[in-house]
């Protein structure tokens, strides 16, 4: 069955964070990002030989006190692994905001990163393999969801905050997923009428918007 996973080639995720400074001194020191961009609430990273918008591979949205919280217990985010070029060692790290990141030393000669992995948390294990292998017909073993370009894997777990809404708590918020230009948005979303799941799709078909099992959002945008 092709999907449009087919004509993806990275996911992009987007963290909600409390102090953006505080946490891209991380990101650029501990973890060797590159800030491409600042625009607003939102800060673009990706690797040392970035250089525009269409490099960047993590995204952290600024999301004050005064209408976000901490997670209680357990976060949706539990691991992110990330290919570079910039260390010889692999290692890894948790940010100021409780994320873990684990970096693996590049084994191409690619200047970029690639995030290779998604692992998310929870309490909801059969909703949110189904979003990918009943929505999308994705393959599937032991909780790992088999992408093109790597793959998100899946740990059942409890907690308060593993269904809240993303914008109400400092997590994982949104993974983008980059589409090809010649890739037909209303034409998936026609599919997703016919699986029952509600999404947004905009008039020009740029961008097509939806919740997974585990309430996060899903982005494709071209």
């Amino acid at each position: 069955m092709k999907t449009v996973f087919d004509n993806i080639e990275r996911a992009v995720p987007v963290i909600r964070v409390n102090n953006r400074d505080l946490n891209l001194a991380f990101y650029k020191e501990t973890l060797g990002l590159k800030v491409i961009s600042e625009e607003n609430a939102l800060a673009m990273l990706g690797s040392q030989a970035a250089k525009t918008r269409t490099d960047t591979r993590l995204i952290l949205e600024e999301s004050p006190s005064m209408r976000t919280r901490a997670v209680a217990g357990v976060k949706k985010l539990r691991k992110i692994v990330i290919e570079s070029p910039e260390f010889t060692e692999g290692f890894e790290a948790t940010s100021p905001e409780g994320d873990l990141f684990e970096i693996v030393p590049s084994q191409s000669e690619t200047q970029d990163i690639k995030i290779t992995e998604i692992q998310l948390n929870t309490s909801n294990l059969k909703d949110a393999l189904a979003f990918y292998v009943e929505g999308f017909g994705l393959s599937e073993k032991d909780n790992v969801v088999q992408l093109p370009f790597g793959k998100i894997s899946y740990t059942a777990a409890q907690g308060p905050d593993l269904l809240t809404s993303p914008e109400e708590v400092w997590d994982l918020e949104i993974i983008e997923y980059e589409v090809a230009p010649e890739v037909d948005l209303h034409h998936i979303a026609m599919q997703l009428d016919d699986l029952g799941l509600d999404y947004y799709v905009d008039k020009k078909g740029k961008i097509l918007t939806l919740t997974d099992g585990q309430n996060l959002e899903i982005w494709f945008m071209k």
